[in-house]
């Protein structure tokens, strides 16, 4: 790669919104398109109603607006091109990055960053929270220190995690997992006490154990609530992230987005934004999915317990008739 040229690329790409002998997009073609497919999602709404949802097409006729909205007031001077970049700077932007492989690697920094921070609040939060929904003498002992550490943002410990750890991973993947930690614990303590107790005496009263009483009612009663706990830690995680990004990373999309700022490369910090959003929002969807499809499963819950209890109750038979 020849950075002399890529640098100077990216500073004709800034000032101007083109790139010497590269195919960019003009703001006219930009408007014209965005114009013409909203002209085709309304008579498609019009002629067929059932080519389209209302609800996806009011979504899109308000980003489709919005964008004209912003690319025109640009294209006719209304506001500075340089503290707000077009829409039109912002896609040429994002293929340059893409075809640089610069995006790619700045997401899968932040990608393998937040799962690492992720799944350790996941491993430790489900665990310990069934154990102090169990035990009440756990709680009383350590839900004072716990909610203490709760009530200290999590970006504010990140220069203690600097000087602890250093610059680099290592104070990142701390504060994601802090951060998303005590939703996850929280949720799955009160999963775990809203477990109906009548099936729990049920099964104790036919003879099955602690184990059988975890597996059979707790953990299915629990897991719409631990889910919901996840998709919040998640949304708190994913915030952080960010943030440790421009403080304590040298890689990542928070670290694109600070970089962009110190060298006022508008449409660079547009194309991180974008990016920290669509990732977000797709994770999002997909948590919500999996937390809906178990919500829906609860009301079944109940009587996948009862099947359980009738077949506890035949293993014991079973034992008893041996």
């Amino acid at each position: 790669m020849d950075l002399c040229r890529d640098g100077h690329e990216l500073l004709e790409l800034e000032q101007t919104g083109s790139i010497s002998g590269r195919c960019t997009i003009h703001p006219l073609f930009f408007i014209a398109a965005v114009s013409a497919v909203l002209l085709l999602a309304t008579l498609s709404r019009y002629y067929a109603e059932h080519a389209i949802s209302g609800k996806l097409y009011g979504t899109f006729v308000v980003w489709s607006l919005f964008l004209l909205l912003w690319e025109g007031t640009l294209y006719l001077g209304i506001f500075r091109s340089m503290l707000l970049a077009p829409p039109s700077v912002i896609i040429t932007k994002t293929l340059y990055l893409l075809k640089k492989g610069y995006l790619q690697a700045n997401i899968i920094s932040t990608m393998s960053r937040f799962l690492a921070g992720f799944s350790l609040a996941l491993v430790i939060a489900v665990p310990v929270g069934i154990m102090l929904g169990l035990f009440k003498k756990a709680y009383d002992w350590l839900a004072p220190p716990l909610n203490f550490m709760r009530m200290v943002p999590a970006p504010a410990i990140l220069p203690f995690a600097i000087i602890l750890l250093g610059i680099g991973e290592g104070p990142a993947v701390f504060v994601i997992a802090l951060g998303s930690f005590f939703p996850i614990l929280l949720n799955t303590v009160q999963g775990v006490r809203e477990a109906e107790k009548l099936h729990i005496e049920v099964i104790q009263t036919l003879g099955g154990n602690s184990m059988d009483v975890l597996r059979h009612v707790i953990i299915p009663s629990a897991l719409p609530t631990i889910l919901t706990g996840i998709r919040i830690g998640f949304g708190i995680g994913w915030l952080v992230l960010v943030s440790a990004e421009i403080v304590a990373a040298d890689s990542g999309l928070g670290f694109m987005i600070e970089g962009a700022r110190n060298r006022l490369e508008t449409p660079t910090v547009f194309v991180g934004m974008t990016t920290v959003c669509a990732l977000g929002l797709t994770m999002d969807i997909f948590l919500k999915k999996i937390e809906r499809f178990f919500i829906l499963r609860r009301g079944g819950v109940f009587l996948q317990v009862e099947s359980d209890i009738t077949k506890i109750n035949k293993k014991i038979l079973c034992n008893e008739g041996r």
